[in-house]
């Protein structure tokens, strides 16, 4: 099926700038900055300041969890094999920590205003985990698992702490409105 001339344009002119986007988010440091200030200035226009905390640290734990799978399966980059349209990293792939990190602020808004917002960005950033070649779809989607079992051990921490977990991120009634 070809599409026809208009939608195919509209393609090509995307093309470019989801090639620039997905190679700046590649940077770890890029997207770390990215990612913080989507956090910090969604979390401020939403309303949901009490949000920033929690996901903080459910992206720390994530991370955390993310990097000890990475070191304890030594899973190879698929671009080692095949060509992807960047340089392949140097580390394992398994999982996508990108995407670990933007499904991760996902789900914490689940439920919210800024759901919307934060998970385009993390529809993105897995999409251009795969586009680039440094990542298979497996390997992304283990990363949303990954931000799953985060986010529960985030709250578990926060609803035994003295900081209390805000209301508005309490997942498992978040989760039954689904």
């Amino acid at each position: 099926m070809q599409l026809p001339e208009p939608a195919a344009s509209a393609f090509g002119l995307a093309r470019g700038a989801v090639l620039w986007l997905s190679v700046f988010l590649n940077r770890p440091e890029a997207f770390a900055v990215v990612s913080a200030a989507l956090l910090v200035f969604v979390s401020i226009a939403f309303g949901e300041q009490r949000r920033i905390f929690f996901a903080a640290t459910a992206v720390a734990i994530g991370i955390l969890l993310g990097a000890g799978m990475k070191a304890f399966l030594h899973e190879e980059r698929p671009c080692l094999y095949a060509p992807g349209k960047i340089d392949c990293p140097l580390d394992f792939s398994l999982p996508s920590l990108h995407s670990l990190v933007a499904f991760t602020l996902a789900i914490v808004a689940v439920g919210s205003a800024s759901f919307p917002i934060y998970l385009s960005y993390a529809l993105f950033v897995a999409f251009s985990r795969v586009y680039l070649g440094v990542h298979t779809t497996s390997e992304v989607a283990a990363g949303l698992a990954l931000a799953f079992f985060a986010c529960v051990l985030s709250e578990l921490l926060w609803s035994r702490t003295k900081w209390g977990l805000p209301k508005e991120v309490r997942l498992r009634r978040k989760m039954d409105r689904l």
